[in-house]
């Protein structure tokens, strides 16, 4: 059974994400870390997150109901391009092992809150639920050893639109579903 996550995001372009990559790897080799060759084409910032969802016929149901609710607030969603740059390097903590090691930041990442925020207003408009908690981040990769929050400025890339994605769950897989403009 294939567990499927529902997400909002903003995906660098491929050239952005190759240079981000290339940045996790300088990453690892200063910090001692471990790496897996990374995977461009799943570097991202989560803006909303839908939930999860199995290939039970009631939960694929349910899925599909709030995809449809989900783009459609999308579609009524007017909002400019989005700058994304990052100030800060840090592990997130809330687990044991297999800790995230992401770029996040202060100030330069306000227009994804904004965006973040705009998109809030129309997912909760169609009657959907979204999580009131938000760190904006990119994850580089993942390893057992906690970074501790510190400067670290990388620039990112103008975000020119946003897409809704499947992750297949324990698949290191990401399905584009829809994307939108941003102009």
């Amino acid at each position: 059974m294939t567990v499927h996550a529902l997400f909002f995001c903003l995906r660098p372009d491929p050239a952005t994400a190759a240079r981000l990559s290339a940045v996790s790897v300088d990453i690892a080799r200063r910090f001692g870390l471990r790496i897996r060759p990374p995977r461009t084409e799943r570097l991202h910032v989560t803006l909303h997150h839908l939930g999860w969802y199995d290939d039970t016929t009631d939960q694929a149901e349910t899925m599909a109901e709030v995809r449809q609710l989900a783009e459609d607030a999308a579609a009524a969603l007017r909002h400019g391009p989005v700058r994304v740059d990052f100030d800060q390097l840090l592990s997130f903590t809330r687990k044991p092992r297999n800790l995230p090691l992401v770029l996040s930041g202060g100030v330069c990442l306000d227009g994804a809150r904004a965006m973040r925020a705009a998109l809030g207003e129309r997912l909760h408009a169609a009657g959907l639920r979204t999580d009131p908690h938000f760190t904006p981040h990119l994850t580089l990769f993942y390893d057992d050893v906690a970074v501790e929050p510190q400067p670290f400025i990388v620039p990112g890339w103008t975000a020119s639109e946003f897409l809704l994605l499947d992750s297949l769950q324990g698949q290191s897989t990401h399905v584009d579903l829809a994307r939108w403009p941003l102009d």
